[in-house]
């Protein structure tokens, strides 16, 4: 009983430059992940005829461009060197077997063991090493988990099960750890495809908050942000899942997308950082920047003004 007496502790206060920093990559720099990286990598990988949102929804529809979609861009994006000529010998083999076989018949089969041996075949052909111990299990693991949707729903592709699945359940969690069971497939790489369709289809309202961890795929970019926009302590080494969770409070206290701020992360981190050593030195400018134009706007920006951004 005293237990449930006893005064919560109170909620850390939002720095406001914690908030000025979130909304700038939630904004501008997700803005520009998703034009200049993301939507022209769906269009490269599906041959789709512009690099529109409308586009890529269209595509995904269809259950082998969802299933090519993500071996071309997620399923070995954490294979360094070797990442892109794995992706290519997986959407090879899968392109061949739909040319022997309708995809209606590739789903109807019992298991995914036939995209296997192809990707084997074709490493073979290549001179190529196919491990087997590495890379059978997402071969075979996401093909069968196309064939599972089928059975659920024969109109369900991996992408639109992942958006009905919050449409109907408000749920993220079933869909994370179905993909995670994939031998082969990793956490990070199940919330970026997770993320890219929960922002493609526009739902992330739609999820209820305790889920929207799973959309939070963590880099070491996320990593280095926390600190700055979590006013919590203990955040030194945290765990993947517990830095997805803060970011993900966090961003929701601030108004923020936690989908835009994970993008826009993204693209910060990559594109405009670079060296992981000058992270606090780009992240003061882009703060300095961002309050100097917010005060020009209002007009109140002053000799000291600038003085004391510096």
């Amino acid at each position: 009983m005293m237990d449930q007496l006893r005064p919560r502790a109170p909620v850390p206060p939002l720095d406001p430059r914690a908030v000025v920093i979130m909304r700038k990559l939630a904004g501008e720099f997700a803005d520009r992940y998703a034009s200049d990286y993301l939507l022209g990598q769906f269009r490269k990988i599906l041959s789709l005829p512009d690099t529109t949102k409308e586009s890529a929804i269209v595509a995904l529809e269809n259950p082998y461009s969802a299933l090519v979609l993500f071996f071309a861009h997620y399923a070995f994006s954490r294979r360094g060197k070797d990442r892109e000529e794995l992706a290519d010998f997986a959407v090879e083999a899968t392109k061949q077997i739909v040319a022997e076989k309708s995809m209606q018949e590739l789903l109807a089969l019992p298991d995914g063991a036939v995209l296997w041996h192809k990707f084997d075949e074709i490493c073979q052909l290549k001179k190529k090493k196919s491990n087997e111990q590495q890379n059978r299990g997402v071969l075979q693991g996401m093909l069968e988990l196309a064939q599972e949707i089928r059975r659920l729903d024969a109109d369900l592709s991996l992408a639109t099960w992942v958006v009905e699945g919050v449409k109907a359940t408000g749920k993220l969690e079933p869909q994370h750890l179905r993909i995670v069971d994939i031998r082969g497939v990793g956490p990070k790489s199940a919330s970026t495809f997770l993320r890219d369709m929960v922002w493609l289809y526009g739902i992330e309202d739609q999820i209820e908050p305790a889920d929207r961890l799973f959309v939070q795929p963590v880099d070491r970019w996320l990593r280095m942000i926390v600190k700055y926009v979590v006013p919590e302590p203990d955040l030194e080494d945290p765990a993947d899942w517990i830095v997805a969770g803060k970011i993900s409070k966090y961003v929701r206290r601030a108004n923020v997308s936690g989908v835009a701020f994970n993008m826009g992360m993204n693209f910060f981190g990559q594109r405009i950082v670079g060296d992981p050593d000058r992270f606090e030195d780009h992240l003061r400018s882009l703060l300095v920047s961002e309050i100097a134009e917010s005060r020009v706007e209002s007009g109140s920006m002053q000799g000291s003004d600038r003085q004391e951004l510096d």
